[in-house]
């Protein structure tokens, strides 16, 4: 299941001396993005309570010409999760929850079905809950990816819900669902919204002067880097969170106030100590296995070190923050361009200024003839949720794709490129994940150390005939949503309120994919199809019954 091996927090090594790295090595990393004309990035490091490196790359509003700074807030997406699992374990600490309190209890969410009857507190901040993610949930529902979303809008669609992913404590899921319910508790316990219970007891008691939680879309934030997304070579479009809600997202800072928090895990401040052993306390499921995440962060192993991490990604902004306890070391990246990789660009800085810790980098890489790496060309279904991936050998390197089959041969894959690191061994080239074969099993491992279970299945190419029995019309209850799916004449196109048409490629028998989700037909007596299941990478298994 989990294997994030080593890690452990350990004691600081002796201080380091200190680490005079090249400036023009640091501006070198992020020159792609040093320009006036696009957006970029805020980069701060930490060594031993200090800060000795603090600058913006690129602009944080082009339309008015404004430059990123260190002092530049963003949206740091998922980075929010650290600080609202903080939030519930200082309630833990003052004996007013217990991460093994149910779900459904009396100030928690109890008006949440009976599905979710054995979920703790504890399944939520690990992960481990079941419960379907309310990203693609909503847009699964139909909900375009701009609409105003709330904390209302979330607990209606935990209360449509039937079922849980898989049974609770049994598997890891990433579920930002279960973080919004986290602030709704704090909320119900306290009596305080999330960001003023944060703003409290956490911001300024740690000096985070810059930081709080924006829970309302149209309020004002001073020195707020704009989000954008790519609109064509050298153009950007806007791209925004309108999320009214907190808890798994929303959270807005600096890379100074984030190496503060940062700062603070490594060397806790009075009153936290507990708090913080608890936040990087290493998950696990109800059977004992170890998960490679803590409560709101990943814990694991860069080149012999223990790292503390977690991205963000969200409309238009992506971030990620890492310290190396043992070393005191910190780097946060904050980025205002949703293409952008800061988790690439940390791992690059931490061995700028670390170098001496650091295992060497393996000098062995094998060069895998091509008969090797078409062995593993193929598609590959999850053993659980049957979602596909698709391998395939393209100008000599191999490439991970969520799609199924190309929808002709001029049209490549998009996905990452696979890196050897051993005969059957590689790693994607946005280093989050590892890639392993084993004759006709695959094992992808995410970047909390996540084992998931594939195994190689034969391709379909069903005739534009056949395609015809999986036309109708196909409905969720739990959603309260409706797919319509046709005949087109490139093959099945699926359509849904509010969204365009989208074409499906073949992938197995009787499943098909778009660029995200696998849609998995089922058959009645007779070989009649009467429904379609929906699996995409943090739902799994969403029934849709033929009307």
């Amino acid at each position: 299941m989990a294997r994030y091996g080593g890690w452990s927090i350990g004691r600081a090594r002796a201080k380091l001396p200190a680490v005079s790295v090249d400036q023009r090595k640091i501006d070198a990393l992020f020159r792609d993005q040093a320009g006036p004309g696009r957006p970029g990035y805020a980069v701060g490091v930490l060594q031993d309570g200090q800060i000795v490196h603090a600058k913006g790359y690129g602009m944080a509003d082009l339309e008015h010409g404004v430059p990123i700074s260190p002092d530049t807030v963003f949206h740091v997406a998922s980075l929010s999760k650290q600080l609202t699992a903080c939030a519930v374990l200082m309630l833990k600490a003052q004996n007013r929850l217990s991460l093994n309190d149910g779900l459904r209890e009396p100030k928690r969410v109890p008006e949440v079905g009976p599905f979710a009857d054995r979920v703790t507190l504890r399944h939520l901040l690990s992960h481990t809950s079941g419960l379907r993610d309310q990203w693609p949930m909503l847009r699964l529902a139909g909900w375009r990816e701009m609409d105003e979303k709330t904390e209302g809008d979330v607990l209606d669609l935990v209360r449509g819900e039937r079922r849980l992913n898989f049974p609770q404590g049994t598997d890891f899921c990433y579920c930002n669902t279960g973080y919004t319910l986290l602030a709704l508790i704090v909320n119900r316990i306290t009596g305080q919204p999330l960001r003023d219970f944060a703003q409290e007891k956490i911001f300024t008691p740690l000096g985070m002067g810059a930081t709080r939680i924006r829970d309302d879309h149209s309020e004002l934030m001073p020195g707020r880097a704009c989000g954008y997304k790519g609109a064509g070579p050298g153009r950007f479009g806007f791209w925004v969170p309108n999320f009214d809600l907190a808890g798994p997202t929303n959270l807005h800072s600096t890379v100074g106030d984030l190496l503060r928090w940062a700062d603070n895990l490594m060397a806790p401040r009075a009153g936290f100590a507990p708090i913080v052993k608890d936040l990087l306390q290493p998950g696990k499921l109800d059977d004992g296995r170890p998960v490679g995440y803590g409560a709101g962060v990943g814990l694991g192993v860069h080149r012999g070190l223990s790292v503390v991490r977690h991205s963000g990604w969200d409309l238009g902004y992506a971030s990620h923050l890492a310290l190396y306890p043992t070393e005191r070391f910190a780097v946060a990246i904050l980025a205002n361009l949703t293409t952008l990789e800061p988790w690439v660009k940390a791992r690059r800085v931490a061995e700028l200024f670390l170098a001496s810790r650091f295992d060497p980098e393996p000098d062995d890489t094998p060069n895998l003839a091509k008969h090797e790496l078409t062995e593993m060309d193929g598609l590959y279904r999850h053993t659980r949720n049957g979602r596909v991936l698709r391998v395939l050998l393209s100008n000599g390197r191999l490439v991970l794709s969520p799609t199924g089959l190309p929808s002709s041969a001029s049209a490549p894959l998009s996905g990452k490129i696979l890196s050897p690191r051993g005969p059957a061994k590689f790693v994607a080239d946005d280093e989050t994940s590892e890639v392993e074969f084993n004759g006709p099993t695959m094992t992808v491992r995410d970047e909390f150390g996540v084992d998931e279970p594939f195994d190689r299945v034969a391709a379909s190419d069903p005739k534009r005939a056949e395609l015809e029995i999986y036309a109708g019309t196909y409905r969720c209850t739990e959603l309260d949503a409706t797919l319509t799916v046709s005949v087109g004449p490139g093959g099945l196109v699926v359509r849904q309120r509010k969204w365009p048409a989208r074409a499906l490629s073949p992938a197995y028998e009787d499943a098909f994919n778009d660029d995200k989700t696998t849609y998995m037909f089922t058959r009645a007596g007779g070989g009649r199809v009467d429904g379609v299941k929906l699996s995409l990478e943090r739902v799994h298994n969403l029934p849709f019954e033929r009307l």
